[in-house]
């Protein structure tokens, strides 16, 4: 029977460890997890030998086997689907480009499949939170970046790359040129792809807004829609600033000095646009129901009730 340049068996899980280990040798064709991995779809080994193997094996086999066949490739998505988050984002991040477009083109292919049936529930507002392909979440922005160029300049298929902007940070879609070494028409055709869409992008990340404005300047259709949107971009900048930074003093200071902090920076603003920093806030559980009832209350009579 086989065994690995350790020592282990077929039948026996993979040392932990083991791909930091020897992650600088050439130990390729002395490292069995392939063949766990074969075994494992064959129903040969347990699921204990099968998830080792997949957490072991050097990145550019696992690569390889993934190309290998439509079962491979199902496996390998199945165990980035149940993997842990630090797992997972070194495996994808080990991939080259074009296995990385590969998986998320068929990753999408699949959420567009399942997109009437999930009409229903609210709680999906995009494919990332459907727990099938959340592992996407789990690579680095710029990571995802890079992919980004890949799909776009590369491939010329930039509906694929646009949907990762949902999951960028505000700062990094606001400074996409930078991260992503897109020139001014590859940006273009990057916000271009997401159809109406493309007006959701400034209320995400307002900050983008007067870079979309220049690039769009010879674009009538799409520059005239978003000169109407300046005041309400501008409302959403000061409740994505105003809610981080009362996230970051909340998260460092005692509930009474953080409630006092709170009713100076939100006194001025609009009941509205209060309501909607604290719910905000409250998204991130930073504060209890009752506690945005007592704010608002506060707010609007200046009396505050305990």
């Amino acid at each position: 029977m086989p065994k690995c340049f350790l020592g282990t068996s077929l039948f026996e899980a993979c040392p932990p460890s083991c791909r930091h280990s020897f992650a600088k040798q050439d130990v390729d064709e002395d490292c069995i997890a392939k063949n766990k991995l074969e075994a494992f779809l064959q129903d040969k080994v347990t699921f204990k030998i099968g998830f080792s193997a997949f957490s072991q094996i050097p990145a550019k086999n696992l690569e390889k086997f993934l190309w290998t066949n439509k079962d491979n490739l199902e496996l390998i998505t199945y165990f980035l689907y149940i993997g842990e988050p630090t797992l997972v984002r070194e495996i994808i991040e080990s991939f080259s480009n074009h296995t990385l477009s590969y998986l998320f083109k068929i990753d999408f292919e699949n959420y567009m499949n399942l997109r009437e049936s999930l009409k229903r529930e609210k709680s999906i507002k995009h494919m990332f939170d459907i727990r099938s392909f959340k592992y996407w979440t789990f690579v680095s922005y710029l990571r995802i970046c890079d992919l980004i160029q890949y799909f776009v300049r590369y491939l010329k298929e930039p509906e694929y790359a646009c949907q990762f902007l949902t999951i960028l940070p505000s700062e990094v879609v606001s400074n996409l040129h930078k991260y992503t070494g897109l020139d001014f028409e590859e940006e273009k055709s990057l916000y271009t792809a997401l159809g109406d869409s493309i007006y959701e992008l400034p209320l995400q990340s307002p900050k983008i807004y007067d870079h979309m404005l220049q690039l769009f300047a010879e674009d009538p259709e799409v520059s005239i829609i978003l000169s109407t949107m300046e005041e309400l971009v501008r409302r959403q900048n000061l409740i994505l600033e105003t809610s981080a930074k009362l996230t970051s003093y909340i998260s460092d200071h005692r509930i009474d000095k953080y409630f006092q902090y709170i009713f100076s920076e939100l006194s001025g603003i609009e009941i509205g646009t209060s309501e909607e920093i604290l719910n905000q806030l409250l998204e991130k559980k930073m504060i209890t129901p009752p506690q945005k009832r007592m704010i608002i209350d506060f707010l609007e009579t200046g009396k505050l009730e305990l």
